[in-house]
């Protein structure tokens, strides 16, 4: 590590002046040594964007004595991790699908940017580890980027690597990555999976979101033997038991994604993997790259859907809760030739109320009717492709819960 680059974590943030915008690494691959000692700094700040995405820590820092020192803009709402909305907060939302996010920061006016990366090779060369997608166009567009180097941060390629020489201040630091916890589905969990994953053929390239349905997917892929896949996107816990079932290709990458979401079991896994090609969202989520990716299936989740066939996956209550994320984008790229996008949920929440709607309420709609192919839920799958409005409300009301189909399929009647 080049020795007149090396500060303490103190020392680094004393670069952050009042009215700067730092750029922040975000989920696991936060640089917690300098977000901890830029917090305690805020008694001396005032107006200091954060511009950043998940923070797994919390975001204390915008509340107390810090309450004017820092502002929030991010592109995932903290409303999914507080009890409090953007309204109770210094913070504003960013309604951004994944490439519009990739390209408003390597456009953005980036004072520092703050990120975590590996130790260096012998040629010089560090990585960014867990996170690509987002922290490299951020990375490149800040006027001066500080690095913690961690020894624990995975030793991942593809374009996760970068020199030395894009790195002005560096802090060395020795602490476990956040972990981004995985949730076992339960039996619900399982029957949607299997529903989804007979949508997925051999040879597919697979993107998935996180949570109880796509973990069991993989393992429902596993059960029907599917042969020489490619993850896309991002890898979680469950993609290791995928990998080395020998489902997925062995003649190329295993997987090409942006972000590794997991725990310390993934993260070592990963390490050293020529097999794992990491890649800013600007390669795995425009409609350019997208268009390029043959037999390509998007399976995500939503809030809810309603008859028409529209879907929110960002707002209950009108209360934003959670993110666009990459998946209008995966829809998008699931229009070309040979793609699919599959919408995978449950029929009803914990409470007992339908996910399969009549209508929408008031507010955003996550993807439009048009972008909306296949939904399956634990009771079959609809396949919404070439119908009338009429037959797919029809086809969504039968994949409902009992308690909600008849109400819906008279609903349905008058489409």
């Amino acid at each position: 590590m080049t020795g007149s680059k090396c500060r303490t974590a103190e020392d680094a943030v004393a670069v952050v002046k009042s009215g700067m915008t730092v750029g922040l690494g975000c989920i696991g691959a936060e640089p917690t040594d300098l977000t901890t000692a830029l917090w305690a700094r805020g008694g001396e700040l005032r107006d200091v964007t954060i511009l950043t995405g998940m923070l797994l820590t919390g975001y204390d820092f915008l509340t107390g004595p810090n309450a004017g020192a820092f502002r929030l803009r991010t592109w995932f709402m903290p409303g999914t991790l507080l009890s409090c909305s953007a309204r109770d907060l210094r913070a504003d939302y960013l309604p951004l699908n994944w490439t519009q996010t990739a390209r408003m920061l390597a456009a953005a006016h980036i004072d520092v940017a703050f990120v975590q990366v590996s130790e260096a090779d012998a040629q010089g060369y560090h990585s960014l580890g867990i996170h690509v997608g987002q922290q490299l166009p951020m990375l490149r567009s800040a006027k001066l980027v500080v690095a913690e180097v961690n020894p624990r941060m995975p030793r991942t390629f593809g374009s996760a690597l970068v020199h030395e020489s894009e790195l002005d201040i560096l802090v060395r630091t020795d602490h476990p990555l956040i972990p981004f916890p995985h949730r076992d589905g339960d039996d619900i969990d399982r029957q949607v999976a299997l529903n989804a994953a007979k949508h997925v053929p051999d040879g597919a390239t697979l993107q998935f979101g996180i949570g109880g349905i796509p973990g069991a997917m993989l393992a429902e892929l596993q059960t029907l033997n599917r042969k020489h896949l490619t993850i896309y996107s991002q890898l979680s816990d469950p993609g290791i038991g995928l990998i080395e079932s020998g489902a997925c290709r062995q003649d190329g990458p295993c997987c090409i994604i942006g972000e590794i979401l997991g725990t310390e079991d993934l993260y070592r896994w990963a390490d050293g993997r020529k097999d794992l090609r990491m890649a800013s969202a600007f390669e795995t989520h425009t409609p350019n790259a997208l268009a390029r990716v043959e037999n390509f299936v998007s399976v995500n989740s939503v809030l809810e859907i309603d008859l028409y066939g529209q879907t929110n996956a960002e707002t209950l209550g009108g209360r934003q809760v959670g993110s666009t994320g990459g998946s209008s984008d995966f829809a998008i790229g699931a229009m070309f030739d040979g793609n699919l996008s599959v919408i995978a949920l449950r029929a009803t929440t914990k409470k007992g109320a339908s996910r399969i709607v009549k209508q929408l309420p008031p507010g955003p709609v996550t993807a439009q009717r048009t972008l909306v192919q296949v939904v399956v839920s634990e009771f079959g799958s609809a396949d919404l492709r070439g119908k009338t409005m009429r037959e797919r409300a029809e086809a969504l009301a039968a994949i409902a819960h009992p308690d909600h189909r008849e109400d819906l399929m008279r609903a349905a009647a008058d489409f």
